[in-house]
């Protein structure tokens, strides 16, 4: 919400509702749903066959399974201090821009900034199509092995991604990722509110 605890303190004041209130709520909320996952994780379970059948119905997903790949990537930050001025942040940009343009493989990646003052490169991650977001996907289908994407500035600093590997994959697409997640939500709240039903029956109320 881009606001301080203090802020939304106010917030909900100013709409009659405690603060108080909403954490003890969320915090229901959580515990609920870690205990009806647990209680009933087998259950929950969606079976690929059930994912494969629902997108087949939905009209198939042949265009997603050409176009789905599975991404290596090393992300890379070069560290700019909170509360820098704009010509270090600038600064380090240029030096983020100068190395993009030099590194060619993950092993040079690796060598640079490994050995670099104030800069961090991170252990490979592996992702599919279905776990990035279009834009990202987008980047990592234009940007050649090896190489850096363009700088990005974020609250560490100024970041990149090194693509170490990209390859076809058949193991998941954007749209099955969409119908399991469907799936399985459907499946956790009919569990729910079945559950909540049994907890209300054997309930006993006191009165005194």
């Amino acid at each position: 919400m881009r606001i301080t605890p203090d802020q939304l303190s106010k917030s909900l004041e100013g709409q009659g509702i405690r603060p108080d209130t909403l954490k003890s709520r969320l915090k229901a909320d959580m515990v609920w749903t870690s205990l009806v996952r647990g209680r009933y994780k087998e259950s929950l379970q969606v079976g690929e066959k059930d994912v494969a059948a629902a997108v087949r119905v939905g009209g198939g997903d042949e265009k997603q399974q050409g176009d789905a790949f599975e991404y290596k990537m090393q992300p890379i930050v070069l560290i700019v201090p909170r509360g820098s001025a704009p010509a270090a942040i600038e600064s380090r940009q240029k030096e983020a821009e100068a190395l993009r343009n030099r590194v060619q493989t993950c092993a040079e990646a690796n060598a640079f900034f490994k050995s670099m003052p104030n800069a961090a490169i991170r252990e490979i991650v592996t992702k599919t199509s279905a776990d990035i977001p279009p834009v990202l996907r987008e980047v990592l289908d234009k940007t050649p092995i090896g190489h850096l994407t363009a700088p990005e500035v974020t609250k560490q600093g100024v970041e990149m991604v090194a693509l170490c590997g990209r390859n076809p994959t058949t193991v998941d697409t954007p749209k099955k990722k969409e119908i399991r997640e469907k799936m399985y939500a459907e499946k956790y709240e009919a569990k729910s509110k079945w559950y909540l039903q049994e907890i209300r029956k054997a309930a006993m109320i006191e009165y005194r």
